[in-house]
């Protein structure tokens, strides 16, 4: 799925530069943003591509950042601890031995475990990080 509109990091990934110089190409005029109700600045995908073809670069490279972020999986406890999940979510992960050993394949380290050490409460059919991130963490070998 294609987003609508990027942030200073994802665009600075794009054109191999640092979040400061998309910053500075925004408040020169050369790249156009809104600001977000939080102050952070958002490029439309039709704006970022005029740029990138103002400046000799192919489109397509926002194409292949959007693929690698796809295949990106974030650790179960870095998804329940940011944002919207946070706030809705009854995980404990501070005190969970998945994230002592940093594993990135939770629901199988869960079923390793002993009652000595604590995992997370929920079953992992019920879990809405491995509905999400399942066939990635299967498919990619992780």
């Amino acid at each position: 799925m294609s987003r609508n509109h990027f942030t200073t990091n994802d665009i600075a990934q794009i054109c191999s530069v640092t979040r400061q110089t998309v910053i500075n190409w925004i408040k020169g005029g050369k790249l156009k943003a809104v600001l977000t109700p939080g102050g952070h600045r958002r490029v439309s995908r039709g704006e970022l591509v005029r740029f990138l073809r103002g400046k000799d670069l192919d489109p397509v490279v926002i194409a292949e950042f959007e693929e690698q972020r796809r295949k990106e999986v974030p650790y179960c406890w870095e998804y329940f601890g940011v944002g919207f999940t946070k706030r809705f979510s009854s995980h404990q992960c501070d005190s969970c031995a998945v994230k002592e050993v940093r594993a990135l394949r939770c629901y199988l380290l869960k079923s390793l475990l002993n009652a000595g050490k604590e995992s997370c409460n929920m079953s992992c059919q019920d879990c809405p990080y491995l509905r999400r991130y399942s066939q990635a963490l299967q498919e990619g070998g992780l």
